[in-house]
C-alpha cells in the first residue's frame, strides 16, 4: 500500500476529532447519507457495506431502515463511537470492523450496495478503494461514493486565512480529491463500474452566530484539529484569532448560512 502523503489518510486526525465529530457533524452528514441510500436503489432487507464509516452515520440510518450492515473504518475511536451509538439505539444488525478500505475483509459478490461517504477521497490508493467496492458487490448492484465540491465560504475563507498565517503549510492547496466530476466518473469507470453518474447535492446549515460556527469547526473539522495538535495551544491561538478576524470582516458576527456541496458518484457493477 502506498505511504500516505496526505495526513488525513492516517487514523490520527480522525481519532483526535472523533468524539466532537460525532456530536456536531453527524446531523448534517445524515442528510447526505439519506441521499446516498436513495441513490443506491436498495432492495428490501439489503446487505450493504459502508467503508470509512466514521461514527456510522450512513450505517445507522440504513440499519434503521432494515439493512444488515458491515461497517469498516481504520480509526478505532470512530469504531468505538459507532458501537456505542448502535448499542444505545438497540441496533444489532451492524458489524463494526476496524480495517483498511483498500483491502476489504469481505467475500466477493456478497453485498447489495457499497458506500463510502467522504472517506475514500482520502485513501492513499483510491483506485484500490474503488476496485474493492466493485469486488464486493453483487452483479447489477450499485456503489455510491461521495466527495466534496470545491469549498465555498466560509470554509474557503478559513483556508485562505490559515495559508496567509502559515505560508509554508500545504493547507488546502491543489485540487480537491474527486473534486472534478469528469475525473470522478473516470476513476469509477476504471474500477469496472458502468452507467456511472455524478450527482451534485447541496445542503444548508444555519449557525446562530459566526462564533458558534468557528468554535464548532475548531472542534470537529479534522484538518483544523490536526493543525492545533501540531502547533500547540499558543501557536494555534495566534492563528485562530487571525482566522476569526478575517471571517468577521467578511461575514459579520451574526447568523451564518453555510452551504455544503457534495458530489455523489453512482456506478453499477
Amino acid at each position: 500500500m502506498p505511504s500516505p502523503a496526505n495526513p488525513l489518510a492516517t487514523a490520527e486526525p480522525w481519532n483526535l476529532v472523533a468524539n466532537d465529530y460525532t456530536m456536531e457533524v453527524v446531523p448534517q452528514f445524515e442528510l447526505f447519507a439519506a441521499d446516498a441510500l436513495r441513490l443506491a436503489e436498495l432492495p428490501p432487507s439489503p446487505r450493504i457495506v459502508d467503508v470509512a464509516t466514521g461514527p456510522g452515520t450512513l450505517a445507522l440510518l440504513a440499519a434503521r431502515e432494515g439493512a444488515t450492515v458491515a461497517a469498516l473504518d481504520f480509526s478505532p475511536v470512530m469504531i468505538a463511537n459507532l458501537e456505542r451509538r448502535a448499542a444505545e439505539a438497540g441496533i444489532t444488525t451492524i458489524e463494526a470492523i476496524q480495517g483498511d478500505g483498500q483491502a476489504l475483509p469481505f467475500d466477493s459478490g456478497s453485498y447489495d450496495a457499497a458506500f463510502s461517504m467522504f472517506g475514500l477521497i482520502f485513501f492513499p490508493d483510491r483506485a484500490a478503494g474503488f476496485r474493492e467496492l466493485h469486488r464486493v458487490l453483487r452483479p447489477g448492484c450499485r456503489a455510491v461514493v461521495s466527495s466534496w465540491a470545491p469549498f465555498r465560504m466560509p470554509f474557503s475563507l478559513v483556508m485562505d486565512a490559515i495559508r496567509e498565517a502559515l505560508p509554508g503549510l500545504p493547507f488546502g492547496q491543489g485540487k480537491a480529491p474527486l473534486g472534478e466530476p469528469d475525473e470522478f466518473a473516470q476513476e469509477m469507470a476504471d474500477a469496472g463500474f458502468r452507467d456511472v453518474q455524478i450527482h451534485q447535492i447541496t445542503h444548508v446549515q444555519m449557525a446562530p452566530s459566526l462564533g458558534a460556527f468557528w468554535n464548532s469547526a475548531q472542534r470537529s473539522t479534522a484538518p483544523l484539529v490536526l493543525l492545533q495538535n501540531k502547533l500547540g495551544e499558543q501557536g494555534w491561538r495566534d492563528v485562530e484569532q487571525g482566522v476569526y478576524h478575517r471571517l468577521r470582516d467578511a461575514l459579520g458576527e451574526g447568523e451564518l448560512q453555510i452551504q455544503f456541496a457534495a458530489y455523489m458518484g453512482v456506478g453499477v457493477k
